[in-house]
């Protein structure tokens, strides 16, 4: 197509065909389109919508197969002597595995019983084999089509160890128990794990009744539910760093007593503390439209190549987000902010690390069911104060900088700035106004804000003249 000339006009078509090669695959394949759907480094727009509506298309195994895997994972005479199978048939079935309704019979409690799919680990690693020599051929021949440094082998490589983590019931076991410790309070909901009923391939939990979010006629105080999803997805992410990675509709339930309960643990993530500090160091630089800034911390975090000439990514910055930009924080909403972004990444060096590309799934289907449930929900206009909060109480160095070059321009105080930033931080919970009033009082004292004191000793000055 690109030699004739026809690869723009026959992208959508060339990315509907792709998506549907791809559906007819293995599961690790069919993931493996779902993860490139994040991947707007690597592909054009029209790919990305198209391989967001990959589906798993994999039957149901048997139920009889199901109750054998059991018996032999636990080491079980027979199933019935540890449960008793409510319903006949899974109430859930994926690529992975099926989730039955049973009653554990020790215990005399209703569990959720996730059995993992019979051969699953062969087939995904047969799966991984063929893709990354499919990889190791399509690298060199795409990088000479497409002109790009593009390395798909280390694509499959991360996308291998994702897909491993989550096939490894014992790992999410361990997910449940560290998200519940660090989460499992006030709104949120961690079901409980039934570890001696569990194995590497059967999973035990405690079965929750709720209302799926999506069904909002059915929900009480839904806005609430969704603030508390939102809220807590932030401190997840950018406060302890350990965070779900695949907050979809599926995963998530509201309980009849008004709490949030996650159900999946299978794909967490983790940013440590500098990536954290990136990510809201990039929020400011985009609500302040500081595009060198954005570019330079791009650089700084290994987004691209060292010494790369970043005037072209900040023209293109400028040229790709002014409309959305221009609007107020209230309006943005990330899946536009992504898509306009997305097009700078794919027409620049950019090769996004595996943190990055988590955030940006994790946002968009954030968003995505919060819609749902509010079509008039922007998940930065919700975000946005606790950011703001962070930025004015976090002693981090490159965020002191960040609200240095939000508030003062040429060392002159932005008092319209400084008021908006003071009423969004305030509506946040848990915003400590005497650790921001130190933060602004240890800055304004220190030998970097010369020039900014005598501003300020201007303005109060006029300030004082205006009021006589």
């Amino acid at each position: 197509d690109r030699a004739v000339g026809r690869e723009a006009s026959l992208r959508e078509r060339r990315a509907g065909e792709l998506r549907e090669i791809l559906g007819s695959l293995g599961p690790a394949v069919i993931k493996a389109g779902q993860a490139l759907a994040s991947r707007p480094d690597l592909l054009p727009a029209e790919y990305l919508r198209e391989l967001q509506k990959l589906q798993d298309r994999v039957p149901q195994f048997d139920t009889g197969d199901a109750l054998r895997r059991v018996e032999a994972s636990l080491r079980l005479d027979r199933f019935e002597d540890a449960f008793e199978l409510l319903e006949a048939e899974p109430i859930a079935a994926a690529s992975i595995g099926q989730v039955y309704k049973a009653r554990l019979i020790k215990e005399d409690v209703v569990v959720a019983l996730k059995v993992q799919r019979p051969r699953c680990a062969e087939i995904i690693a047969l799966d991984l084999y063929i893709l990354r020599w499919w990889a190791q051929l399509g690298t060199s021949t795409l990088s000479a089509v497409f002109d790009r440094n593009l390395d798909l082998v280390s694509v499959i490589d991360d996308f291998g160890r994702l897909i491993y983590q989550e096939i490894d019931y014992a790992a999410e076991r361990k997910n449940a128990k560290r998200f519940g410790d660090l989460y499992g309070k006030n709104l949120i909901k961690v079901p409980r794990v039934y570890g001696a009923y569990s194995s590497s391939t059967v999973l035990c939990m405690e079965w929750v009744t709720g209302t799926r979010l999506v069904d909002g006629e059915e929900l009480v105080r839904p806005g609430r539910l969704v603030d508390a999803l939102v809220q807590c997805s932030l401190r997840q992410m950018l406060e302890s760093g350990y965070f779900h990675a695949d907050p979809h509709a599926g995963n998530l339930l509201a309980t009849a007593d008004g709490q949030l309960c996650y159900l999946d643990f299978g794909m967490m993530s983790y940013l440590d503390r500098r990536q954290r500090v990136s990510i809201i160091e990039a929020v400011v630089h985009l609500v302040n439209r500081d595009f060198e800034a954005l570019a330079a911390l791009y650089e700084r975090m290994g987004f691209i190549p060292a010494g790369t000439d970043v005037e072209p990514i900040v023209r293109g910055l400028q040229e790709a987000l002014p409309d959305v930009l221009d609007a107020p924080v209230s309006e943005l909403n990330v899946k536009n902010v992504i898509n306009k972004l997305g097009d700078v990444f794919y027409t620049f060096p950019f090769a996004l690390p595996p943190f990055y590309i988590a955030i940006i799934r994790c946002l968009g289907v954030l968003e995505g069911v919060a819609i749902q449930v509010d079509p008039g929900f922007r998940i930065v206009s919700d975000a946005y104060p606790y950011i703001a909060a962070r930025l004015l109480t976090d002693e981090a160095p490159e965020l002191r900088a960040a609200l240095k070059n939000l508030l003062f321009q040429r060392d002159r105080p932005q008092w319209t700035r400084f008021e908006a930033l003071i009423g969004r931080a305030s509506s946040s919970d848990g915003y400590d106004a005497a650790a921001a009033a130190d933060v602004l009082v240890t800055f304004l004292g220190s030998d970097d804000a010369e020039a900014v004191r005598d501003h300020l000793v201007d303005d109060l000055a006029d300030a004082l003249d205006y009021l006589g």
